[in-house]
């Protein structure tokens, strides 16, 4: 999980969002009243804030799925949240399956725009942990699976990059030619960027590796 910031609402929402909630209010059968907050505006703006990657697992959306928009607060516990804009977020299906309806006061999931989730999760190659003590940080792991080999596609997906980023790294501290060394640095800091998808975790890989990587971690 990276840490991220909210992007300003859409005009498509900020326009309607106070009638869609009421006209779903009054209808709650009716889908097409109910799911108005997946239009393609608010879609693509939230894929935008986020990197086009689930904000829990960093997977790339449309990597194995469209992406669902997720509410942080669900809809079941709050449903005046409904087409709230800071409620909303991208999930992949398989964090939006497991975190299915849970919300407890006190014991919510980390929320990466407001908690400081890079300080609070560690990372020990594909699997994430949380620090000691922090039962937020173990609530939102333990639910989503993250440290799971449940989640094989995920873990597999993440040995992969670890692979690639360790390579990377490994011909970083020795290649010679600076030019080389120039471009191999800029691909390694491109896998770092928030928008990468498992920056968070590419980022740990390079501080563990030390090294050759000072330059890159």
């Amino acid at each position: 999980m990276r840490n991220l910031t909210k992007s300003d609402e859409p005009e498509i929402l900020k326009q309607n969002a106070d009638i869609w909630l009421d006209q779903y209010l009054e209808d709650k059968n009716s889908s097409t009243k109910k799911y108005r907050y997946r239009h393609k505006k608010i879609k693509e703006a939230l894929k935008k804030e986020t990197g086009h990657k689930c904000v829990y697992c960093e997977s790339k959306i449309g990597h194995n799925t469209p992406g669902d928009i997720e509410h942080k607060i669900p809809s079941s516990k709050a449903v005046h949240l409904h087409f709230d804009w800071n409620n909303m977020t991208m999930a992949c299906a398989e964090c939006n399956r497991r975190k299915n309806d849970y919300y407890e006061d006190g014991e919510a999931f980390l929320d990466p725009y407001i908690d400081d989730v890079e300080s609070l999760l560690e990372h020990h190659g594909p699997i994430i942990l949380w620090r000691i003590g922090q039962k937020r940080a173990e609530i939102t792991v333990r639910i989503l699976e993250l440290n799971s080999f449940r989640r094989s596609s995920l873990i597999c997906r993440k040995m992969e990059k670890i692979e690639e980023v360790c390579n990377l790294a490994e011909r970083l501290s020795s290649e010679k030619n600076r030019l080389l060394k120039l471009l191999l640095l800029r691909q390694l800091e491109q896998m770092k960027d928030k928008s990468s998808e498992y920056s968070a975790m590419v980022i740990s890989i390079l501080k563990t590796r030390g090294g050759g990587c000072e330059g890159t971690a």
